[in-house]
Formats: C-alpha cells, sequence, structure tokens
C-alpha cells in the first residue's frame, strides 16, 4: 500500500468518525463548545440545584429587589409587622389548633362537609374544589371560574400520584407527611399508617384524573358546565350552599378542567371514609401554614425542597422573611422596580428590537408556501393586534391595617382574605386577571388578549455595550419566541382579539397538525440523561416557539445586510443566552414537569434546523450538528 493509500483511508476514517481532533468543535456542539469556559468554571453551592444566564440576571435582579424592600419595609407600616412577625416568631400553632380541634370532633359526612367548607374559605385551600378565575376564552370580555383539578400534598398535581416517573418523588411526599404528622404529635405508627392511608387515597384520585401529558392544548382546559350539570358530578357535596359559602354569583359561568377529578374526590364523601378525610383535612392546613406555624415546621416543608431539587438550602431567617413579604407585597415591589430601574433607554431599546421582530414577522407570514392566502390574512390581523406590554401600566396598592399585636398566622390570613375578596370582585367588574411581575426574568404570551409582556427585569439578560446583533440573539430571541406563540398548537386556537376561535382552514389545519407532529419527532430524538430522551409531545409548543424564533432572526439579520461576522455573534449570543449548569436532581425534574427543551437543546436543535447557520460555519455531513436538509425544520 502506498503512502498517499496510507493517507487517503485515514483521512476517510477521520472524517467518518469525525474524530478531527481530541478538542470540542463548534460543528459538533455548539452548545457546548460557545459555554465551555462557563461550563467548566461554573461550580454549583450547596444551595445552588442550578446556574444559568437566567439565574444570574435573576441573582442580580434579587439584590435589587431586596434594596427596594428593605427600604420599604422602613416606611410602610403593614410590611414592617409581617417582617417583625417573620423574624421574632416561634411557635403559631394556636391559631390553627381550634381548626383542627373541629375536625376532629366530626361525627359524620354531612358535618365534615359542612366544617371543611368554611376551613376551605377561611384558610384558603382547596380541598373541595380548585377555582381560579380568569378570562372567558371564548368571550374575553368578562371573567369566569374554572373548576382547576385540586392539589395534593405539600401542593402536588395528580403526576406525583400517578405517573410512574414520579414515583421517587411519591415516596419523598409521603415521607415528609409523615415527618409533619410527628411534629403534631403522633407517634411514629400511627403517623405511619395514616400517612399511608392518605397516599391510598390521594393515588386513587389522581389514577382516575388527568395528568399534565393530558393537558398540553389549552383548549382542554375550556369545558362549560351548568350548574345542574356539576351537581350531577358532584352529588355528595351541596353545589348551591358550597357556592354561596364562598360568595360566587348565582350567574357565574362554569368551565370545569377535569371531570374525572371531581368524581373520584366526591366517591370519597362517604361516611365510611370519614376517618381518612379528616386526617387528610388536618394534614394539608399543617402542609400549608408549617412555614408560619414553627421553626420545626418550617424546617420540614424546607427540607423536602432541597431533597427534591437536590440542594442544602442555607437562607437565613432574615432572607426568608424577604422572599415572603416580596410575595405578599408584589404590585408594591414591581411599581417601585419599575420605577427605578425601567429607564426610558432601556425601554426603547427593547422597543427598538420588537418592532423590527414584529415588522419582520410579517414577511416570514407572507412567504410561507404552506399556508393559504385566507388563513395568511387572518395571521398578519392577528400580528398587527398584537398588544405589546413592556412593564406593568397599573398597580394595586392596598394599605391591609394589620395588627401589629397579631401573629404572623393571623396576619398572613388577613391579607390572603383581603386578596380573595378582590379576586372575586373580578367576576363582577371583570377586570383584567393577568400581571407581569416586574421582578421574575421571564417573559410570555397571553393568547386570551393576543398579548406579549416583558417585565423591567429581563433588561438584566443584556449588556449595554451589546451590539445589535448581539441583542437580536439573546433579547430579540426571547422577543421573537413569544411572537411565535402566538402560532403555535395554543395560541392559534385563539383570534386577534384574543378569543378562541377556529380562524384556521381544515386543510390548513391538517399542514400545520403534520409539521407539528414532525417537530414532536426531531425533538424525540435527543438522549438528555441516562436513557431518558426530551419529550416532544410535552414540549412541542416551545420547541415551535423556538424553531419560529430563529428563523425569525436569521432572516430579519440576513434582511439587514449581517455579515457572517453579525451572524455568528448572533448565534454565540444565542448559545449564551441559554448557557446552564444544574445537578442531576434538577435535570430530572425539569424533563418531567418543564414545557421547554434543555437549555442545549434550545441552542443545538434550533441551529441544526437553521440553513445559514450551515453556511456561517461550514457544517457539512461530517459534523454532529448536521441534520440533513429534508429533516431540518421549516414551520414559521
Amino acid at each position: 500500500m502506498t503512502y498517499l493509500k496510507k493517507a487517503l483511508i485515514f483521512l476517510t476514517l477521520i472524517l467518518i468518525t469525525g474524530c478531527k481532533s481530541n478538542n470540542l468543535s463548534v460543528k459538533d456542539d455548539y452548545y457546548e463548545y460557545i459555554n465551555k469556559k462557563d461550563i467548566t468554571n461554573t461550580k454549583l453551592k450547596d444551595d445552588e440545584y442550578n446556574k444559568s444566564t437566567f439565574t444570574i440576571a435573576q441573582d442580580k435582579t434579587n439584590k435589587q429587589a431586596n434594596n427596594i424592600m428593605k427600604n420599604l419595609i422602613k416606611d410602610n407600616k403593614d410590611m414592617s409587622i409581617i417582617y417583625n412577625n417573620l423574624i421574632n416568631h416561634n411557635d403559631n400553632t394556636n391559631t390553627i389548633k381550634p381548626y383542627l380541634n373541629r375536625i376532629d370532633n366530626i361525627t359524620n359526612i354531612k358535618e365534615y362537609i359542612d366544617i371543611a367548607s368554611d376551613t376551605e374559605n377561611e384558610l384558603n385551600i382547596d380541598i373541595f374544589t380548585n377555582i381560579t378565575i380568569d378570562k372567558d376564552f371564548k368571550d374575553n370580555n368578562k371573567n369566569i371560574i374554572y373548576l382547576q383539578p385540586i392539589t395534593y400534598d405539600f401542593g402536588t398535581s395528580s403526576d406525583y400520584f400517578a405517573n410512574p416517573d414520579y414515583m421517587s418523588y411519591k415516596s419523598l411526599i409521603k415521607q415528609y407527611g409523615l415527618k409533619i404528622l410527628k411534629e403534631y404529635g403522633y407517634n411514629i405508627k400511627e403517623a405511619r399508617n395514616i400517612s399511608t392511608n392518605i397516599t391510598k387515597m390521594y393515588t386513587d384520585i389522581a389514577t382516575n384524573s388527568k395528568l399534565s401529558k393530558d393537558l398540553e392544548q389549552i383548549s382542554s382546559y375550556y369545558n362549560i358546565i351548568s350548574k345542574d350539570e356539576l351537581k350531577k358530578i358532584y352529588p355528595n357535596l351541596n353545589i348551591d350552599d358550597y357556592f354561596e359559602r364562598k360568595n360566587i354569583p348565582k350567574d357565574t359561568i362554569i368551565s370545569i378542567v377535569d371531570i374525572d377529578n371531581y368524581k373520584s374526590i366526591n366517591k370519597y364523601l362517604t361516611d365510611d371514609n370519614l376517618p381518612i378525610l379528616k386526617e387528610a383535612l388536618k394534614l394539608k392546613i399543617l402542609e400549608n401554614y408549617a412555614p408560619y406555624l414553627s421553626n420545626k415546621y418550617a424546617d420540614i416543608v424546607y427540607e423536602l425542597n432541597d431533597k427534591i431539587s437536590g440542594t442544602i438550602n442555607n437562607k437565613s431567617k432574615e432572607e426568608r422573611a424577604l422572599d415572603t413579604i416580596k410575595v405578599l407585597f408584589s404590585d408594591n415591589l414591581d411599581k417601585s422596580y419599575q420605577e427605578l430601574y425601567l429607564t426610558k433607554e432601556k425601554y426603547n431599546h427593547i422597543k427598538e428590537l420588537i418592532t423590527d421582530i414584529q415588522n419582520y414577522y410579517y414577511n416570514i407570514i407572507d412567504s410561507l408556501t404552506w399556508l393559504s392566502n385566507s388563513t395568511k390574512k387572518q395571521a398578519i390581523a392577528k400580528l398587527k393586534h398584537l398588544s405589546i406590554n413592556i412593564g406593568n401600566n397599573k398597580y394595586d396598592i392596598t394599605n391591609y391595617n394589620l395588627n401589629p399585636n397579631s401573629n404572623i398566622l393571623d396576619n398572613i390570613l388577613a391579607i390572603s382574605n383581603i386578596k380573595k375578596k378582590k379576586e372575586l370582585e373580578k367576576l363582577t367588574n371583570n377586570s383584567n386577571t393577568h400581571k407581569v411581575s416586574q421582578t421574575t426574568v421571564n417573559a410570555y404570551y397571553n393568547p386570551n388578549d393576543n398579548s406579549i409582556n416583558f417585565p423591567t427585569s429581563l433588561t438584566n439578560l443584556s449588556d449595554k455595550n451589546d451590539t445589535y446583533y448581539q441583542n437580536l440573539g439573546s433579547i430579540g430571541m426571547i422577543v421573537a419566541h413569544e411572537i411565535t406563540h402566538a402560532f403555535d398548537s395554543n395560541g392559534k386556537e385563539f383570534d386577534k382579539e384574543g378569543n378562541m376561535n377556529n380562524w384556521w382552514t381544515n386543510n390548513d389545519n391538517k399542514k400545520f397538525n403534520k409539521i407539528r407532529k414532525k417537530v414532536i419527532k426531531y425533538y424525540n430524538r435527543y438522549e438528555v440523561l441516562d436513557g431518558i430522551h426530551i419529550n416532544g409531545k410535552k414540549t412541542v409548543n416551545e420547541n415551535i416557539a423556538d424553531l419560529g424564533a430563529i428563523s425569525c432572526i436569521t432572516n430579519l439579520a440576513l434582511y439587514k445586510k449581517a455579515t457572517s461576522k453579525d451572524l455568528k455573534d448572533m448565534y454565540k449570543s444565542l448559545a449564551k443566552l441559554w448557557f446552564e449548569k444544574s445537578n442531576k436532581e434538577y435535570q430530572k425534574l425539569l424533563l418531567l414537569q418543564d414545557s421547554h427543551s434543555p437549555a442545549k437543546y434550545r441552542v443545538n436543535a434550533t441551529l441544526s434546523s437553521t440553513d445559514e447557520f450551515y453556511k456561517v460555519y461550514n457544517i457539512t455531513p461530517f459534523d454532529k450538528m448536521y441534520i440533513s436538509p429534508k429533516k431540518r425544520l421549516k414551520i414559521w
């Protein structure tokens, strides 16, 4: 064999195996290559389950928010009372003892239903129903009640008790429920028996209820029923009396999310099940208010959170107090935060990106070959009507007139009851039900009013020295992602006014669903953890939004005559936007719960379907980032 032949064989082997060198290549794993330094240098602390571009921005936001809160506490009597309550409280179990004693004295199911209904209202926990108030999907000029599935121990959903993938979490929930019961005063044998029976009941209810995979489509939440129909679903609960106790107007429209969930609860409302119903109610009260009862109760809840996330929480009592106050007085904080940090310069910066992206989206819709002209016309109308919210325009600053001599639990309940009353008023005044938290680094599209919403804190994701194309890869990607949600599997069910309305032709719907199946299949191929793959069906809407966004910002950049360097800067900015390092417990939890694909694949999977990415980096069939043109996804 000649030297030349040997060299050619060796070169061929290198190309086939992709082993050009031992170094990580931009062509084989773009996400890992761009973020290699951050991934290597980032070490998770004991109290960190995840470190990412978003958590770094959130940490910055939290520090800013904490400084604001410390000043607000000095000037706001209600905040000062709550803060002192939280710092100085030791044991407040006396506040809930009357409720627990009443439950112990129940002798029949009718008494149970009466007392549990009052307890539900007075302590604001879900026992028989889980009610939210929101806009009517088909007429967003009015608000209706949505009967959501009830929550179980520690606020968990049916997945924790009926989904096989959650069984390790189910075991933890049972274990920490048992700890709460022991702290309450039951001996180990009694606590174990009660915990086992409660778990058995919840497992039975959950097994006959919808899981998260059954609630992916927003339309599944909309099932209008009459009160008479609800009575047939829930015959053991006096619906008229129950709604009257809650002060729900008689003519209120009802949508039930999971009929089987309520039927399953109903069958337990008998005298035979009274002993376990009483214990389950007591446990739910203790779990809900554990952080305010005593340090021992609070530690049980925080320890459970640590176990689930794989961390050790070292927050001081002061830090926990600030976190609680930020939730209770969120409007006060949001107003101050926006006034301080949403400068005119930052506002105009985001507005410019949004305007560019929104305007270019008209070109995208117009250029689609798979969409008919009639549907295109409706899509363009929806884009024109899209409401852009940067920050908030309206805040609800409430004076609660709290009693400084009351304990933390009494004051928490006083605040909760006032908020509940205001929430109920939405059924008669039909006011807007959505608010954007200005201190949460996030953004979202709301299909029910056709709006995209960006908080002030989102500006912490960008640097003032970033170029236009770097911003296009970060903030711009987020903007385009949210706009694309207007046309994903859920968004497409709502028209330009934000009402549920089928504005697609039957043929276009079929074409969309065909593409949607391809998106599901495409993402299913990615293995994340020890044989666990991305769930393409669970993540399909977020994946559609990512694919639409990368297409939008790429074509917008080309429209603006971006150079190869500009495009590389944009793609690098995108990869850095999704930088993340997590422990395995958190990665597994996200794979089970999150509707987004893991960060790495929000980069690699989207770029592998982007033709321009192949050009600027000269990606060939011998590179791992390569996907054949036939399998690349084109949707928006």
